[in-house]
């Protein structure tokens, strides 16, 4: 009698579990879709490859929605979504509208990368399959510093 009240238990646990963490991830992929495409000239710009079925992404995007908040003024983000093949062309129409298509024709199969362009489009940082809050932290502001010193 105690396995047949704590097989649904368990069961019923499990389910808001995964409800939850499901709920997580649509909200990070909310904060993802919001990007600041270019918004202020002379800024570093983030270009972040994902897709939805890509579990590195999933890990990444609540730390990156996070810091695309509290860099927003500091810094332009693009997401370029690789999901689908519709939003594959979309996501390359874009890269080649901001300067970095070469870039992302190389890197389009290479989910869960973010890269982080200074001046005339010159790559200043990569990483791929990387969710560390603090290394993007570190590179964020040493983006930042350098466009500064660019005058």
């Amino acid at each position: 009698m105690k396995n047949r009240i704590t097989r649904p238990a368990t069961l019923v646990v499990m389910l808001v579990a995964l409800l939850a963490s499901l709920a997580l991830s649509v909200t990070a992929q909310d904060m993802m879709g919001n990007t600041h495409q270019m918004s202020k000239k002379g800024q570093p710009m983030v270009a972040i490859i994902r897709a939805d079925w890509c579990s590195a992404c999933q890990k990444l995007e609540p730390a990156m929605a996070e810091l695309m908040e509290q860099y927003k003024d500091r810094i332009n983000f693009v997401v370029l979504d690789v999901t689908t093949d519709e939003k594959t062309a979309a996501s390359s129409a874009t890269a080649r509208k901001l300067g970095i298509s070469n870039f992302f024709k190389a890197n389009k199969k290479k989910t869960s990368t973010v890269a982080i362009f200074g001046a005339k489009k010159k790559l200043l940082f990569r990483t791929d399959h990387n969710a560390d809050r603090d290394a993007f932290v570190r590179a964020f502001d040493d983006a930042i510093a350098k466009n500064g010193q660019r005058g």
